[in-house]
């Protein structure tokens, strides 16, 4: 059986290819990159990889050269994958082609899966594997799995387990081929289904006023550390806060977005009466340590801003 991986990102595809190495000698395995490769991305290092494995390696140069490679394959797994394929040339490989989604389906369908299931503040997060149709994330699931969501886990973290929870499904899947019993298909819920897009400003920007301390808490966890961290804005200045904690509830009437520093603490009134104590935060290009806040010309009784300036948007990966 050949095995084809598809992907722009090697933090996605080397463990896939590693977990595949061992079926070598019953299937040929291949791996597709594409044009838009992740910055991490070492083109020398995938090519001695993939040399030394014996592993059949094609770099994309035209979009016409995906369709002429998948007809080589007995399967196929996409990964990370960003350019929109086109599913009728999909029918000829024999056992099919999937998505590897890192996301729970159908309810985190769209480009930035991670973000959105950390931004959420949910207790799982999920991965599913699907048969690739014409509609977004919304073909039938054959593989899916959750890890439980840790107040450490940020959006690299979850990025790492999910790349090597896909070696489960995706051995899972070939196991069922090579056995002859094939895992069922089960149709996806679209009573369920939502559709997340890219992160924008809006969706990393700290609202003092609507934002209770853990959901501030969370979107810093979901910009961390491609972000570098949830952004605010006072006195016209943009300050990115990477590391924060919940304080304690408080009795002060201050409003929403305050500020109170003493000699050691870096704390912000948020929603419900509740001290977010900030721990660890960047200002231009310096990374300020609580504790030093009062140097940086930080008083209590400054506020920050809620709402959303009018600043370039940003993005996080896709997957």
């Amino acid at each position: 059986m050949k095995i084809g991986i598809v992907s722009n990102s090697a933090t996605l595809y080397m463990p896939l290819l590693s977990a595949l190495y061992n079926y070598k000698a019953k299937a040929g395995l291949m791996l597709y990159v594409g044009g838009s490769t992740a910055p991490d991305n070492s083109v020398p290092e995938t090519v001695n990889y993939c040399n030394a494995g014996g592993i059949g390696l094609t770099f994309e140069h035209d979009k016409a050269d995906l369709y002429a490679w998948l007809h080589q394959h007995d399967i196929v797994f996409f990964s990370g994958y960003s350019s929109i394929v086109k599913t009728q040339y999909l029918k000829q490989i024999p056992h099919g082609a999937y998505n590897i989604h890192f996301g729970a389906l159908p309810q985190f369908r769209g480009p930035s899966p991670v973000f959105w299931q950390l931004r959420n503040g949910g207790q799982q997060i999920g991965l599913a594997i699907h048969v690739l149709t014409d509609q977004l994330d919304s073909g039938p699931i054959i593989w899916q799995q959750n890890i439980s969501n840790q107040p450490h886990y940020n959006y690299d973290t979850v990025h790492q387990l999910l790349s090597q929870l896909q070696i489960q499904g995706v051995l899972a899947i070939v196991n069922g081929v090579n056995s002859g019993t094939r895992l069922p298909l089960t149709e996806q819920d679209e009573s369920l289904a939502v559709y997340y897009p890219r992160p924008e400003l809006k969706d990393v920007f700290i609202n003092w006023q609507k934002m209770e301390a853990a959901e501030i808490i969370d979107t810093i966890q979901a910009c961390n550390p491609w972000n570098m961290g949830a952004v605010s804005l006072i006195n016209g200045q943009e300050l990115k806060i990477l590391d924060a904690s919940i304080g304690l509830a408080n009795n002060h009437s201050y409003p929403s977005g305050t500020i109170i520093i003493n000699k050691r603490t870096f704390a912000v009134m948020c929603k419900g009466a509740r001290l977010l104590n900030i721990n660890f935060f960047k200002m231009g290009n310096n990374y300020v340590p609580a504790r030093f806040a009062g140097a940086y010309g930080f008083k209590s009784g400054q506020s920050f801003a809620s709402s959303v300036p009018h600043l370039t948007h940003t993005t996080a990966e896709t997957n």
